[in-house]
């Protein structure tokens, strides 16, 4: 296959792809290192080593109930619990003003809020291994958490992610997802805000409802469901780089239904399995595309994109903001594709 340079769809980025240097899809796998086990703060019976939480979820006869820590009491017995990071990235306590000094240096105060979602009370209950139903309940506490801080002065967006690995930047091995809210639109969503922007002034239509119905019929699909499609993006950053991207047209993950929920948990199993089946459970990281809080229309659809953590950037990429990946998204989707079994080998 020859090497080709492809155009991101929104960022305007551009992407070396260049196969000749490639390996198979196989030799992407991870050794992992087991190194020693220490007490994590995380799990089940070790509350009192973490701030309050302000959502758990407790589990009933009749589904679950919403509720949070109470002074100095730490209940054990929940299936999602969120608290407040104790090395905040980002703090409530600084201010809302916005303050800019003469340009080039301008500042303000890091305002926001910086969460954690334990994502079910087993260390190792990550997206590939963790049953329907505790999928779930981690999706719908991030919802309630988005939404709670959506409604929070001062707050402009708010980024939900989750780091897998010690090499994606997962300092604690434990099942948990984070959320940092800022008080600007960080750069990658302002840029693509723009560019859906400026596609729905020259065609009327929603750039990335025009990806998803291209993406989902060609050599980039991974697979489909009634509600969400994964793909391979055309000009794929990382080796097996992947998006999800639901089919009903919203801005944000506030306002799924139960069922939408259902139906997501499900696609993140498959895709999950599929990645870690392939490359040996490889670093990854996640991040769920929201609209700004402060948005006015529908121009923006949320979306999730997985980065795997499989090359690094070096000096041409660091140097020139422009990348460098060996592995063609059409390679890469038709691995994952018979990883599933959805394509024969």
């Amino acid at each position: 296959m020859r090497n080709e340079i492809r155009r991101d769809y929104f960022a305007g980025r551009w992407v070396i792809l260049s196969p000749g240097r490639s390996k198979r899809p196989s030799d992407f796998a991870v050794k992992r290192v087991h190194g020693e086990q220490k007490t994590c703060a995380f799990c089940r019976g070790n509350e009192n080593l973490t701030p309050p939480a302000n959502l758990l979820f407790i589990p009933q006869p009749k589904g679950v109930i919403k509720t949070a820590d109470k002074g100095r009491r730490r209940r054990s017995d929940w299936v999602v619990r969120c608290i407040p990071n104790l090395y905040p990235a980002v703090s409530a306590l600084g201010s809302r003003t916005k303050r800019s000094d003469q340009f080039p240096w301008l500042r303000q105060a890091a305002f926001g809020f910086h969460e954690i979602i334990i994502e079910s009370p087993r260390h190792d209950d990550h997206p590939h291994r963790a049953s329907q139903s505790q999928t779930e309940f981690w999706l719908n506490a991030a919802i309630d958490r988005v939404s709670n801080l959506s409604h929070r002065k001062g707050v402009e967006s708010i980024v939900l992610f989750r780091n897998h690995g010690k090499e994606a930047g997962a300092s604690i091995a434990h099942a948990h997802s984070q959320i940092i809210t800022t008080p600007i639109v960080p750069t990658r969503l302002r840029e693509e805000y723009e560019a859906m922007k400026r596609f729905r002034g020259m065609t009327g239509n929603c750039a990335l409802c025009k990806v998803r119905a291209y993406e989902a019929n060609g050599p980039r699909r991974i697979l489909s469901s009634h509600d969400y499609d994964a793909i391979t993006p055309w000009a794929s950053v990382f080796p097996f780089e992947f998006w999800i991207i639901p089919k009903r047209h919203s801005p944000s993950i506030i306002g799924l239904s139960q069922k939408e929920v259902e139906k997501l948990a499900k696609v993140l199993r498959l895709s999950f399995e599929a990645l870690a089946g392939l490359l040996s459970d490889p670093p990854y990281n996640l991040a769920f595309h929201l609209a700004s809080t402060r948005a006015r229309d529908d121009i923006f659809r949320w979306h999730i994109e997985v980065y795997p953590k499989l090359a690094v950037w070096a000096g041409f990429e660091l140097g020139s903001g422009m990348y460098i990946n060996t592995m063609k998204p059409e390679t890469a989707a038709q691995a994952l594709r018979r990883e599933i079994g959805l394509e024969r080998a």
